[in-house]
């Protein structure tokens, strides 16, 4: 009995936790008929009473679980060991009052061949958080090893957190997250949008094709289906956040379809592209058809293809990241579907691109901006080319090199790119801060005594 009530309090603080940080106004469907007079604080402290300290355990046998009864604010823990495939569908959480899924009392492995269709599934779940986080002493808390897919989203599956999953050795992506179109209208562009993701602190290695792969890739032209050609749905604010990827047969990050408030930061991509499925699918980072937003502060390394692959939006600032030893470009731009007014390229550190730093192909945007970025490579290659005239561009600031030596870097084979007071990168950068580039890739502030340097770290 001592056991139940401990688990039952620890759901509970959970679920009031989550509140205690919630500052989002309640939608008005969850607010009680009487709420039109009543505040919104109010209403969220009525929203708090009602959370539950339900707890459901999942035994090892159960290969799904229907969350059809299970309320808003409930903990579904599943226990250490190691288990086949699982399948969550129906989960109905709210903003203030998510269902958490976290592991209990050491690590879950999902083990399953690659043939299965995947090692963890939702399916039509709304508000929830899938935390591998259960035990202080396990980085990774649920492991999924093998399936087609590791993790997958889908099914109108959307509000959710991934957290603190290890997946490796997948035939085909490693986390996915997107509901593909069908002859179903409930999954087209403007019926459903797929919002408030958050995929953070996961290791994912070893894979057949993409490590993360979130949102459709086909943004303009739609997918062709048996009832003509659909439009794939949005997905808004979105953040990848502090991702490892290691080792993936395709990108090692792949976003599409993120029209809005799209952030990846922060996030660690090494040798992406290791066996591809088909050609130009070996990049670090790829940003997709109709995806926007900031891509910052992230490290490639060791990508057969571009370090970053932008076919974006138009309105994709790109600064701060490191991109090392590209066996094609280090930046590759293409303007595809891009509405927006300007790619921004700035405070990139770019070494060892095989072809050549950055590449233009965005011939239909009206400017692409190349400032303070670093690109040092062999001699005699191009460091920022055009496909044509076409090409609108305003490049200023930007330090070309040949000898990794002459950087200044503290100590580049040991991965510390900070700088050395010798480095020639110091006080030639200019003032990108209306672009909201504030800081560094170490967290530093961008500006330093009055003036900026060249590349995505700042000398203090």
């Amino acid at each position: 009995m001592r056991k139940n009530y401990l688990i039952q309090m620890t759901a509970g603080v959970l679920a009031l936790s989550f509140l205690a940080g919630c500052t989002k106004k309640i939608n008005s469907l969850e607010k009680p008929q009487s709420s039109a007079q009543m505040s919104d604080t109010a209403v969220a402290n009525m929203q708090s009473l009602a959370v539950t300290n339900f707890t459901y355990t999942v035994k090892p046998t159960e290969w799904m679980v229907d969350g059809t009864k299970i309320p808003a604010g409930a903990t579904i823990y599943i226990p250490a060991g190691k288990r086949g495939a699982l399948l969550l569908k129906n989960l109905k959480g709210t903003s203030v009052a998510p269902i958490i899924i976290v592991n209990q009392g050491g690590k879950v492995t999902f083990s399953t061949d690659l043939s299965a269709s995947y090692g963890f599934k939702t399916q039509n779940c709304r508000y929830f958080k899938v935390l591998g986080n259960g035990v202080s002493s396990v980085k990774y808390g649920f492991e999924v090893n093998g399936g087609n897919i590791g993790m997958t989203m889908d099914d109108l599956s959307s509000d959710f957190e991934i957290a603190n999953v290890d997946v490796h050795n997948t035939g085909f992506a490693g986390i996915m997250a997107k509901t593909d179109p069908t002859c179903d209208q409930a999954t087209w562009r403007g019926h459903f949008t797929m919002a408030n993701v958050y995929i953070h602190d996961n290791y994912v290695h070893k894979t057949g094709g993409e490590g993360l792969y979130i949102g459709n890739s086909f943004y303009e032209d739609g997918v062709s289906t048996s009832c003509g050609t659909v439009l794939p749905h949005d997905v808004v604010n979105l953040k990848v956040l502090r991702n490892l990827t290691d080792s993936t047969g395709s990108e090692g990050i792949q976003v599409g379809s993120a029209t809005f408030g799209c952030i990846i930061n922060t996030n660690t991509v090494k040798n992406p592209g290791v066996s591809p499925f088909s050609a130009y699918q070996d990049n670090g980072i790829q940003l997709g058809e109709g995806t926007g937003g900031r891509c910052y502060n992230n490290l490639i390394q060791n990508a057969p293809g571009n370090g970053i692959i932008v076919l974006g939006l138009g309105d994709n600032v790109v600064y701060n990241n490191y991109i090392l030893d590209s066996k094609s470009y280090g930046i590759f731009a293409d303007s595809r579907y891009t509405p927006g007014p300007n790619f921004q390229f700035l405070n990139n550190t770019i070494i060892g691109s095989a072809l050549g730093g950055i590449k233009l192909n965005s011939e239909t945007i009206p400017m692409n901006t190349v400032i303070n970025n670093a690109i040092v490579q062999k001699a005699g290659l191009p460091t920022i080319i055009t496909k044509s005239r076409s090409v609108k561009l305003k490049a200023s600031n930007n330090y070309f090199g040949t000898d990794i030596n002459l950087c200044g870097f503290v100590n580049y084979k040991l991965g510390n790119y900070r700088l050395l007071s010798s480095s020639p990168f110091i006080n030639k950068g200019t003032d990108v801060s209306s672009s909201a580039v504030w800081y560094d890739y170490y967290g530093s502030k961008r500006i330093n005594n009055g003036i900026c340097d060249i590349g995505a770290a700042e000398y203090y």
